[in-house]
C-alpha cells in the first residue's frame, strides 16, 4: 500500500480545508509544497480527487524515490518519517473521518457514534474493512459493519460487487418477519438464529435501520 493510502485511509479530504491549509489551485488540482529544513529536497502534494505526493531532489532537479521502499534504513528512513509527519499534519487539519464508503453506511456510522458514543473498532486484520460497535467499556458488540461481496449476503445473485452491510441482533422469535423484508438477509459471519444483515444501499430507510440498531443495543444491556 502506498504511503498516502495508509495515512489517509478512512479519511475524506475537504477541499476548503486544503485551501485554508495553503493548497493552491493549479490546473485541475490543488497543490502544496514545502522544502525540508536542512535538506536539499522539496515535498509536493497534489489533490485531484485522490491525494498524491512526491519529493524532488533540488540539487539534481529530479524525483527522489528511495524513501518509498518499505523497511528502508538510514537517510531514506529519516526522509520517509519526515514525509509521513507532514502528510499526517495535512490529515489532521484537512480531513473528516470516513470509516465507510456507501452514503448510507457513513450516515449509520455517524448515527451510532452520536447516539451511543461508540466509534467503529477494526478488530480483524484479515478483514480490515469490518468494524465492531460496542457499548463503551463493554466487551459485547451490538453491531458489526463492513464491506463484503454482494453474493455473500444475497445468495440469489452471483455478483462479487462489494457492498457494505450492518449486522444487528434481533428478537429470535421475530427473525422470520425480519427476513421477509426487502434489504434484510441472513446474517453474514454471525449467528443466523438471532442476527441479521442489512445491506446499506438505502433499500431500508435510515429510520428503520436505526430502530433495529436501538433494539440490538438494548439486547446487550445488563
Amino acid at each position: 500500500m502506498r504511503i498516502e493510502e495508509e495515512v489517509f485511509a478512512r479519511h475524506k479530504l475537504i477541499p476548503d480545508r486544503l485551501i485554508a491549509y495553503g493548497f493552491t489551485q493549479v490546473n485541475d488540482c490543488l497543490t502544496w509544497s514545502r522544502e525540508l529544513p536542512d535538506e536539499d529536497l522539496k515535498i509536493v502534494v497534489e489533490y485531484d480527487g485522490a491525494i498524491n505526493g512526491r519529493i524532488i531532489d533540488l540539487s539534481l532537479n529530479e524525483e527522489y524515490t528511495a524513501f518509498r521502499v518499505e523497511g528502508t534504513t538510514g537517510y531514506s528512513a529519516q526522509i520517509r518519517q519526515k514525509y509521513i509527519k507532514l502528510l499526517t499534519d495535512i490529515q489532521d487539519h484537512c480531513c473528516k473521518k470516513q470509516y465507510f464508503k456507501m452514503p448510507q453506511a457513513q450516515r449509520i456510522g455517524d448515527y451510532i457514534l452520536e447516539a451511543y458514543g461508540s466509534a467503529p473498532e477494526f478488530l480483524w486484520p484479515n478483514i480490515p474493512s469490518y468494524a465492531a460497535f460496542r457499548q463503551p467499556g463493554k466487551k459485547k458488540w451490538f453491531a458489526v459493519m463492513g464491506s463484503v461481496p454482494l453474493s455473500k449476503v444475497d445468495r440469489e445473485v452471483k455478483s462479487a460487487q462489494p457492498v457494505e452491510v450492518i449486522n444487528v441482533k434481533v428478537d429470535q422469535d421475530r427473525i422470520k418477519d425480519y427476513l421477509s423484508q426487502t434489504g434484510i438477509y441472513e446474517a453474514f459471519h454471525m449467528n443466523k438464529q438471532c442476527w441479521v444483515s442489512i445491506i446499506l444501499d438505502d433499500t431500508l430507510p435510515d429510520e428503520a435501520v436505526q430502530g433495529m440498531i436501538d433494539d440490538s443495543y438494548g439486547s446487550i444491556q445488563g
